[in-house]
């Protein structure tokens, strides 16, 4: 434990990428980081969490995913794989673009929405960060798959919509293992 001097917080010392509980004048532990590192985990975590819920939900109930929570994501997706794996952003940015350009494609020759393509766009972000594309990827095409054979075994019909946001959001369950 070391004692914060006023010159350190005339500074900014600490802070994003330091130490954000330093307070001037008091003591703190030396383990600070990692409960910040903790706490940013857990407020990621339900962050993704109740935002899936809320897609969800939308998608369902409007058969849509509005631009007002697929867009802001996409900065906020490279701001947390920034936080939490530094070394990654250069492959997160990478596997976003080739992620959503496979949007795109679905997008013009089938039945994905272009709030689909933003949402995975989202996904290449951070599951690229986090170095999970190969078993989110996978948990996509388990979850789309049945997905569309309950939906076809409910209602019978190949024209009706079917909403895909759900199945992308089970892409982000290995992410937010390997936040863990």
């Amino acid at each position: 434990m070391h004692l914060v001097s006023e010159s350190e917080c005339a500074l900014g010392v600490g802070g994003w990428r330091g130490d954000p509980f330093r307070v001037c004048g008091e003591r703190v532990s030396s383990n600070a980081p990692a409960d910040y590192r903790v706490r940013m985990v857990a407020l990621y975590t339900c962050a993704l969490f109740l935002w899936g819920v809320a897609l969800a939900r939308i998608d369902f109930a409007e058969h849509r995913l509005p631009d007002r929570l697929t867009l802001p994501a996409i900065p906020a997706g490279v701001a947390m794989v920034a936080d939490l794996w530094p070394g990654q952003i250069d492959d997160a940015v990478r596997w976003a673009v080739v992620i959503a350009a496979i949007g795109v494609i679905l997008a013009l020759v089938a039945d994905l929405g272009w709030g689909d393509v933003k949402l995975l766009a989202v996904f290449g972000v951070l599951a690229g960060g986090a170095g999970t594309i190969s078993d989110s990827i996978l948990a996509i095409c388990i979850a789309g798959g049945a997905h569309v054979l309950i939906h076809l075994l409910v209602n019978g019909d190949r024209k009706s919509y079917i909403p895909f946001g759900p199945a992308i959001l089970t892409g982000f369950v290995p992410v937010a293992g390997a936040m863990a």
